[in-house]
């Protein structure tokens, strides 16, 4: 499948000048079935490719295990996009960080600063994921301000369609303090429907590789998506709440049980 810059509805609708021919695109932060998504690994590369997105990195809750699905299928199928192993990891204190260009899943229920070097020492990524947004899952100001004593990150999600405008600035103006340790600005989804591109990241080039290179050289531009999608049914809906408050909790519980075994 090929795309002209018109047809890939994965840019933006006020897409700003790239800096050679065109944007990659990325969506940095999706889920699937394999944790509290309501799409599978391989039914989430079609979407991706059907709206013309670049790299996919599938980051869902505490494992990898549909990414690597997800870059399977992607790679047996012919894909046109790209699939980063990724992880939305959970912390001690239950803030999320979000792991890509993974080789295994990171240990969950460790502190932030110990999660990062986890990360780091596979040689992945580390993103703050939907930051100030005043849930269990979303790190507060004052808690992501006490990590950076001890840890420097890749990057932070400013641009996601879950944060309202008190969240965004608040989180411009932590930037502004902090932006010599927090690494790139990136743009994310956090899709659990299959509703991709609703926020991504702009980059030069377009493969995984130069992604890669674009976050560790802070060169990543954040944006709003143009792909406008149904509301989920209440089917999913129901799914996406059985996976999240039923199924995750007993995932995680039964890992927490393991390390305390384990001592």
């Amino acid at each position: 499948m090929t795309f002209s810059r018109d047809s890939r509805l994965c840019l933006p609708a006020d897409c700003p000048l790239p800096p050679s021919v065109d944007w990659g695109v990325a969506e940095l932060h999706c889920h699937t079935t394999a944790s509290d998504g309501t799409v599978s690994p391989e039914n989430l590369v079609e979407i991706a490719d059907h709206v013309g997105l670049d790299v996919l990195a599938v980051t869902d809750h505490d494992t990898i295990n549909g990414a690597l699905r997800a870059r399977d299928y992607a790679q047996r199928s012919g894909a046109r996009v790209e699939v980063v192993v990724g992880m939305e990891v959970t912390t001690r204190r239950q803030d999320h960080i979000v792991g890509l260009f993974l080789e295994r899943a990171p240990e969950i229920f460790r502190s932030v600063p110990n999660t990062v070097d986890a990360i780091h020492a596979q040689g992945g990524l580390a993103i703050v994921a939907h930051p100030f947004l005043g849930l269990p899952s979303s790190i507060s100001t004052q808690r992501l301000r006490k990590a950076l004593e001890r840890c420097c990150f890749d990057g932070i999600e400013a641009e996601n369609p879950y944060m309202r405008k008190a969240a965004r600035e608040r989180l411009h103006r932590f930037m502004k303090e902090e932006n010599e340790h927090i690494g790139a600005v990136v743009g994310s989804s956090d899709a659990h429907f299959g509703d991709l591109a609703r926020a991504v990241s702009l980059f030069e080039g377009r493969t995984a590789a130069d992604l890669r290179h674009a976050i560790v050289t802070q060169a990543v531009t954040p944006a709003i998506g143009r792909v406008r999608y149904a509301s989920p049914s209440l089917s999913a809906r129901l799914q996406n709440q059985y996976r999240s408050l039923i199924r995750l909790p007993i995932i995680r519980g039964l890992v927490l049980w393991r390390q305390l075994r384990s001592g």
